[in-house]
Order: structure tokens, then sequence, then C-alpha cells
């Protein structure tokens, strides 16, 4: 790998293999960190993006168990659909691994033996739940009920979704087994535990002190560390998972090898442990997170990093809010849910990519897929605006002067002011993408857009007389051009690749640094204009809101 100026380490939280991925997924997690790789790889960096599927716990192995089939043939097949659908929305992974990999068993391991070795962990026994009619331990979410701190019903007892609160064994109230909704009775069992609670101390200066932080995340863990941390219970009873070195029966909690995915799917890359030691020390860490595993990323992960005394821990950790649709909770069993594969059947994806990256700042609150927004955005911003002006200037290109770049000849103060904007947009977008505001960087996209369509409008070169004036104003735009087309293409990377070879270029080998240079020199010729977007229909908005609630 050719070296440039900064090495990153860029992860997305892992997937769950259990069920279809859906809209909200992409919002929080998926598509803002796609976007900051690509910008990162435009602006020269040495980028390595990373993820893979959480195959683990036991929503997997009840899962499976509904279906008639074995964990590990269960999430294969959530494995190859998450990666196809991924691809399909551009999602420029280095690497798309498994947690339930050799290289993910061999690290987890590898964790456990090293936080033994520092004095990290300790054996005690539990009470745990046991379904005498199933006959069986009943770990984590084979246990659901009503949970301790916000009493919302319904809740699995490893975790409350509600309050985004981790739970120990034996905490849920009113506790049912999944299975057979009988009352669980108790058996004492041995269990690994890690010592959380000794890295409070650590825990408060690394979230004071990083500054990449966001503020509201970082008190809202404070105040979890200042009420006391627990011990952490890290093995469960079961056989599907990264087993227990000596142990029968015996393998770790989902969440203590789930976020060991980063690195051993970055070893799988790498092709060896050194090879992920040593880029794991020499680059920026970023993690790209949903609100809902803040717990454990930002107590849980740190702590085990810090507790090896082999890794550092990650310099940024952006997390972002659920998605809601039409104003209601997605909600796959009551059919108001929009899988990721029924809306690549209907559009394309950048306009998946455009619309969500609208509504979603660097902010932990939620926000709402609305099928009209949705329709409207596309059609007054990006077809109307964007795509707009694009279409307008190669037509008149065409149809002004051959199909061919014209020469610059004495361009006018405003126009060269003009040109100079493409520089000021390209440190500004780049200053916001590297603080993650994604949306902020794409209003400054339109705002130039607008900038430009304003101009084209009141030179009015199909009107002009004289050539040379005429010229002026479609080289300008043609620069427009090119400045927009590098500045969109971590969001729409389709469509500035059909942009592109309109133009003759290939999208694949631009550079964040040459949106205001002359990419398209006087006389290139220019293909046939054809337009990169299409509105989108009233009847195709309606029919997708027909959908929602209605049995599947």
């Amino acid at each position: 790998m050719e070296l440039t100026s900064k090495k990153y380490l860029v992860t997305c939280a892992l997937p769950y293999a259990n069920g279809p991925l859906h809209l909200g997924h992409i919002r929080s997690t998926y598509l803002p960190a796609d976007i900051y790789v690509r910008y990162l790889r435009l602006a020269g960096n040495d980028v390595l993006f990373v993820c893979a599927t959480d195959e683990h716990g036991t929503p997997i192995v009840a899962a499976a168990e509904k279906a008639g089939k074995q964990p590990g043939e269960f999430a294969a097949y959530y494995y190859e659909k998450d990666k196809a659908e991924f691809e399909q929305l551009g999602f420029s992974f280095d690497v798309f691994h498994r947690t339930s990999s050799a290289e993910n068993k061999e690290l987890t391991q590898h964790f456990f033996t090293k936080l033994s070795e520092n004095g990290y962990t300790y054996e005690r026994e539990v009470s745990q739940a046991y379904c005498e009619k199933c006959r069986r331990f009943l770990p984590d979410r084979f246990v659901v009920g009503t949970c301790p701190h916000c009493s919302s019903e319904g809740q699995f007892s490893d975790s409350c979704d509600s309050c985004g609160k981790a739970l120990s064994s034996g905490e849920i109230k009113n506790p049912k087994c999944l299975h057979c909704s009988s009352t669980p009775t108790t058996k004492t069992t041995r269990h690994h535990f890690f010592r959380l609670r000794a890295f409070s101390g650590k825990l408060r200066d690394y979230l004071k002190e990083n500054r990449e932080l966001q503020p509201s995340v970082v008190n809202y863990v404070l105040d979890w560390i200042d009420k006391g941390l627990n011990d952490w219970d890290i093995t469960r009873d079961l056989t599907w998972g990264v087993p227990v070195p000596g142990e029968e029966n015996l393998v770790f909690y989902v969440w203590f090898d789930a976020p060991i995915g980063y690195m051993s799917s970055t070893v799988k890359l790498l092709g060896s442990r050194e090879k992920f030691n040593q880029r794991w020390r020499d680059s920026k860490v970023v993690h790209f997170i949903g609100k809902d595993i803040i717990y454990h990323h930002f107590l849980f992960w740190p702590a085990m990093l810090a507790g090896t005394g082999e890794y550092k821990l990650p310099e940024a950790i952006p997390v972002r809010g659920y998605l809601n649709l039409e104003g209601r909770k997605f909600s796959k069993s009551k059919n108001w849910f929009v899988s990721l594969e029924d809306y690549l059947k209907a559009f394309p994806p950048d306009y998946l990519r455009y619309y969500v990256t609208c509504i979603t700042p660097h902010k932990v609150e939620d926000a709402d897929f609305y099928w009209k927004d949705f329709g409207e955005k596309i059609n007054k911003e990006l077809v109307g605006s964007i795509g707009n002006f694009i279409h307008r200037t190669l037509v008149l290109v065409k149809k002004l002067n051959e199909s061919k770049v014209p020469a610059p000849d004495g361009l006018s103060e405003q126009e060269e002011e003009l040109l100079k904007k493409f520089g000021e947009y390209k440190l500004r977008i780049a200053g916001e993408l590297d603080k993650y505001e994604v949306k902020d960087g794409l209003n400054s996209i339109l705002e130039l857009s607008g900038e430009l369509n304003r101009y084209l409008s009141s030179c009015e070169p199909w009107k002009q007389k004289d050539k040379r004036l005429c010229g002026n104003t479609l080289y300008v735009c043609t620069r427009g051009i090119t400045a927009l087309g590098i500045l969109l293409y971590p969001y729409l990377p389709f469509s500035c690749e059909k942009l592109f070879k309109m133009l003759g270029s290939d999208a694949k080998k631009l550079k964040w640094e040459d949106a205001d240079k002359e990419l398209l020199k006087p006389g290139t010729q220019i293909s046939d204009p054809k337009p990169l977007f299409e509105k989108v229909s009233e009847d195709a908005i309606k029919e997708q809101e027909a959908k929602l609630g209605k049995p599947a």
C-alpha cells in the first residue's frame, strides 16, 4: 500500500446477523462512515475501512432454532445478504468479515489471556436463570422481562433498548423464558468477570480529555461512571460463540468478542497480527456507531483495550441517533419497515445516500424518514439544483460550442471571484467532513450549486451574441461541474462516476485538492449529455406509503 499523508482505521458498528438491514441502520452508522472514508481517500490519506457481521449471542441462537437451522448456517445467510446490499449502496469497505472467523476466535482468546495475566479477570459463582421445562440455562436474550431502571416491558435480560443500559444477570424484573414463557428458576454456575470498575478513573480521564468525543455523549457516559460501574460478566452458558479456553459449554459474551471483530477483520485484511498491531498504533482509529451501543463502546471496549496493555484507545467515536419511519419506530412485525432490499428495488442507491445525509447531523437525536420529504428533496435539490445545473451546462456546451470546452478569454472580476470560491468551498467542506459533519458538508455543496445556477441564469449564454462572453460563461460552468463532481463524490459515488465518464475522465483518479483546478482543458470533447438524475413521481411515493402497515 502506498504511504500517503496520514493513516486512518475507520470501522462501522457490526451489523447483527439475525435479520435484514433496514434504512435505520444506514443512517446512524454506515453512510456517514462511508462518506467520511471516501473524502479521506480523495484527500490523499491512507485509509482502511473495516466492518464485519456480528454472528454470536443468544438472539442468533434463538432465531436459528426458530428457523430450524444451525446458528452458523443462519448467520452465514445474513453475512452474504448484508455484504451484497452494502455493495449495492456503494459502501467501500476494504474488508467485510465475520466474528465467527478463526481470526476473531484467536484474537478474542488472546484478549482474555492478556486481561487475565494482568489481573483484570476473576471467576465467581452466579445465579443463572434456568428453565426447568426447556432444561437449559437462559442467558441474555433467552429471558425477557421489565427493565429495573426505566420499567420498560418486553426487554431482554442483558440490555434495555429503551434506556440503553446494560443489565447484569438477575437484574431483569418479572423474567420469562423466551421459548415457553414460563417463569425460570435459578441455578448456580461459574462465570468469568472483567474488572470494569477498576477502570473508572481511566475511563473518566479518557472521556474528559478527548476533544473529538461529542459533549452530550461524554456527559451521558460520565453520569454512568459517577453512579458506579459494576464488574462485567463476560461468559455465557452456551455452545455457540468463542470458546473460553479450558472451559466446557462456556463461551464469551457476544459484547466481549464483537468489538474485537474490528481488529480481527483488519488482521484478515493485512494478513498477520503483527501488521495489524503496527497499523493500529500508526492510525487514527475512528468507530462509527449508533446511540444504542454507547455503553459498550465508551465503557466496555476502552477498558478492554487498556486492560491488555497492548492497544491505544480510539481517537474518535462518532455517534448518531435512530431513524424513525413516518413518525413511528421501525417494526418488522407490524410491517412498519423498509428493508434495504425493498428500497433498492424501487430507487437508485444515490437517492438514499442523498436523502439520508440530509437528515443526518452529527448528533444523537433521532430523525424521521418521510417518503413525501424524500421525493421533495430529490426533486427540488438533487434534480432541480445540482442535476439541473450540470445538465444545462453540458447541453449548452454541445449546442453552442460543438461539445468542446471553450477557452477562457479575459474573464470578468465576477467570474474570477466565482472560480476562487471553488477553493473556499473545498476548504470549508473539508473542515466539515473532518468533524464528521456530513450534513453540513452537503449543505455547503448545495449552496455552491445555487451560486452556479444563479450565475448561469444571469449570464444567459443562449442569448449571448458575443462569442467570447458566451465562451467564458461556459468555461466557468464546466469548472463548476468538475468542482461539484469532486465535492459530491463521497456522497454520490455512482452518479459522479457517470458524470466523469461523460466528461472523459476516470472518477477513481480524482483528488480532493483538484476541486478548484482546471480538469477539463479547453478543447476537451464532451460526450452527449444525459441527465444524471430523474424526478421521483408522486405515484412512486404513494406506492411506498401504501405498503406501510399492511401485511407483508
